[in-house]
């Protein structure tokens, strides 16, 4: 039965993800929340509140349910009104204690609002079209999440109420709300582009988790397509229409960082690893990585921190 292909891909750019803190705020309030290397979301929980964006005429409207993420990581602010003032998290965190999810508390007795957040985190260096296919903002309202409260609801329990282990529960259910935050922008975003668009596609999708459960296999355009039931040239233009890659452009593609991942967390030997993935000799592989990733394979384990090659 073929992968999952969102899964896998999934596993292949190592997401992770958690939350820094929650926020108990009354108005007048307003956080300004600078630029970060990491990915970070918010999601509204109780009242409702306002999204400032740098070059951004509006700011943006948010109420309980809903989730906005930044995978650039860019400057913003949250608000209690369109055009409130903003500090930074930290003079408006101060001395609180950020143990447990904190929470920060800040504001003047007004209206209360309660946002969680937090930070997704990914393989940068991933060459999957995924990365380059996904915008970077995303707002996902409430009402297009479907089962989703249910796992905000979850985080907003175990960020309130100290626990062991709660820490990794929060860490877990963070991953699980991204892939419900991707599920929704591929299904019912009008500007889903690439790799996310091909996830939609029966056909496409199950051609990718053949090449991802099978990378070993010796495919063919013709050994492909006739996995899917349809021709070679009519699978050839449905995938590369939509994937923006041909068939073995991206089974290439998916191979080689497959060996990187094995590469840097095992200790196979490179004969192996090409067989792994699908290549008849160590040769034939290392000539392959090598125009791919600009080094043997060799050279890139040292510098991944692995001298057992």
């Amino acid at each position: 039965m073929p992968a999952d292909a969102l899964s896998d891909i999934l596993q292949s750019v190592h997401l992770s993800g958690g939350v820094y803190f929650r926020c108990e705020f009354t108005a007048p309030w307003g956080m300004e929340v600078p630029a970060n290397p990491d990915a970070e979301f918010h999601v509204v929980v109780r009242g409702q509140c306002w999204l400032a964006r740098p070059g951004e005429k509006d700011p943006i409207p948010l109420q309980a349910g809903d989730v906005v993420v930044f995978l650039d990581g860019s400057r913003h602010r949250l608000l209690d009104t369109p055009r409130g003032k903003a500090l930074s998290p930290e003079k408006i965190i101060g001395n609180q204690s950020l143990a447990n999810f904190g929470p920060v508390t800040y504001g003047g007795g007004g209206a209360p609002v309660t946002i969680l957040c937090g930070y997704f985190r990914f393989n940068r260096d991933s060459a999957h079209p995924l990365l380059a296919a996904l915008p970077d903002f995303m707002h996902v309202p409430g009402t297009q999440f479907g089962d989703a409260d249910a796992i905000i609801s979850l985080m907003q329990r175990e960020t309130k109420h100290a626990a062991p282990g709660m820490e990794a529960v929060v860490d877990r259910l963070s991953e699980v709300l991204f892939i419900q935050i991707l599920r929704a922008h591929i299904q019912q975003s009008d500007d889903a582009t690439g790799i996310l668009v091909a996830l939609r596609d029966r056909k496409v999708c199950a051609a990718l988790g053949c090449m991802h459960q099978s990378p070993e296999k010796p495919w063919t355009l013709g050994s492909l397509a006739a996995e899917l039931g349809m021709s070679r040239s009519a699978f050839t233009a449905r995938f590369s229409a939509l994937v923006r890659q041909t068939p073995m452009q991206y089974l290439t593609a998916w191979r080689i960082e497959q060996a990187r991942r094995m590469l840097r967390e095992t200790r196979l030997s490179t004969a192996v690893i090409a067989d792994k993935v699908g290549y008849g000799s160590e040769a034939a592989f290392g000539k392959v990585f090598k125009r791919r990733v600009g080094v043997g394979p060799g050279v890139y384990r040292r510098s991944a921190g692995d001298t057992s090659a």
